[in-house]
């Protein structure tokens, strides 16, 4: 029996989108979230506008770069690369589908790109602590976070190294959960780049699958991992994107 596809659908009415983007899923590949359409409002409304090229570092099923190929920046020359051939594979088949060209390459972070330099670079790649990864049900089960116990171990080597891939007066949009150490990240952010701004933040109630795990959400917000927030009897976490330059 052949397999039903699925989709997802890009769409942004704060900047007039009347109609939206269909993009291919899969089984085995992260599926775009509520963190993606955030990423991806930030980037549209805080992006210079001359960019020649951009990458999309972790792109799943190529959501972002497709909807920068298509939308944000239809001159501009995108790239994408995930360390998921499948990822990779679904990627160039939306880009096909959608009639815009990408370069898509596999590896981890920035291994595929080797003396290349970007004028953007939104990057969207595991951050969630890793106990909190296993309960959410937002990976696939062959997909394994690996971002370690506070969920920092890829964001803090991006953004340490995203310097080398930027060229002068480049910028890189990264997302980062209060289900990670928000304080690692953002010293390594602050470390590596003169200017560090929070651009966007929306925070969301614990989903049916981490509501059961509160217990263990509470320990690690008592070892300083995460941040919840408790209001009405409710439990929130966040999603904050930053821009850095």
């Amino acid at each position: 029996m052949k397999r039903r596809k699925t989709t997802f659908v890009y769409k942004d009415e704060n900047f007039g989108d009347n109609t939206g983007l269909v993009i291919e899923t899969g089984p085995n590949v992260f599926k775009p979230t509520s963190t993606t359409t955030l990423l991806l409002s930030a980037v549209r409304m805080h992006a210079k506008q001359h960019i020649n090229s951009a990458l999309d570092l972790g792109c799943g099923c190529g959501i972002v770069a497709v909807a920068l190929a298509k939308v944000i920046f239809p001159r501009t020359k995108i790239y994408a690369s995930d360390i998921s051939e499948a990822a990779v594979a679904l990627t160039q088949r939306n880009a096909l589908a959608q009639e815009c060209q990408i370069d898509c390459r596999c590896g981890s972070l920035f291994s595929p790109w080797t003396e290349m330099k970007f004028d953007l670079i939104i990057d969207d790649v595991a951050a969630i602590a890793e106990p909190i990864a296993r309960r959410s049900r937002w990976y696939p089960s062959q997909i394994l976070s690996a971002a370690g116990r506070d969920g920092t171990r890829w964001i803090v080597q991006v953004l340490s190294e995203a310097q080398k891939y930027l060229n002068a007066g480049g910028q890189l949009f990264f997302p980062v959960l209060t289900l990670s150490n928000q304080t690692k990240i953002l010293d390594t952010a602050h470390k590596n780049f003169q200017h560090v701004e929070k651009i966007a933040e929306e925070w969301y109630p614990l989903g049916p699958y981490l509501v059961p795990h509160l217990d263990l959400l509470l320990e690690l917000k008592k070892d300083g991992q995460i941040e919840l927030l408790n209001q009405d009897e409710s439990w929130f976490w966040a999603t904050k994107i930053f821009r850095a330059y």
